[in-house]
């Protein structure tokens, strides 16, 4: 079952961890995987273009993906708060975050948000597709946002 946009919401206010919080937002906000967003890299984010670079997604190909200009500032936020070096989200041993640490505050937001939609970060992915395509983007362009090689695959 899809996450509604009020279910989105109601889990990113439950996580109490700005880290997580803004690792989350970033998977919503920009429809990522959580491979992808755990291997971003500060050098990623083009806030003049207002872009972030996907590099070697799934099927090992680079994308675009726009950066609202609130979750641009939220980035902004983050990086005056924690100061990554390399990684965005790096772990304590300054590598990138372990996927199980972002899965752990997901359910835990998740449950203390009340939502009972069964599933994973994932959904977060699915649900940044479906309100993107509510919301009027064309289904070509959303593809090469998800970097879809088969439209079938964006039309799921």
């Amino acid at each position: 079952m899809l996450l509604t946009r009020g279910a989105v919401a109601a889990i990113l206010a439950a996580c109490d961890n700005a880290r997580y919080r803004t690792l989350l937002t970033v998977c919503y906000g920009c429809g990522l995987r959580l491979s992808e967003v755990l291997a971003l890299r500060v050098k990623d984010i083009d806030g003049e273009r207002r872009l972030l670079r996907i590099t070697q997604g799934k099927g090992a190909k680079d994308r675009l993906v726009p950066l609202s200009p609130t979750l641009l500032e939220a980035l902004r936020d983050y990086w005056r708060w924690y100061r990554p070096a390399e990684w965005l989200f790096a772990g304590g041993s300054g590598a990138p975050l372990a996927p199980t640490s972002l899965q752990k505050a997901f359910t835990d937001a998740k449950r203390r948000a009340g939502v009972t939609t069964v599933g994973g970060i994932h959904g977060l992915r699915h649900a940044y597709a479906t309100h993107q395509l509510a919301g009027g983007l064309a289904v070509e362009r959303r593809q090469r946002l998800m970097g879809h090689r088969s439209i079938q695959t964006t039309l799921r």
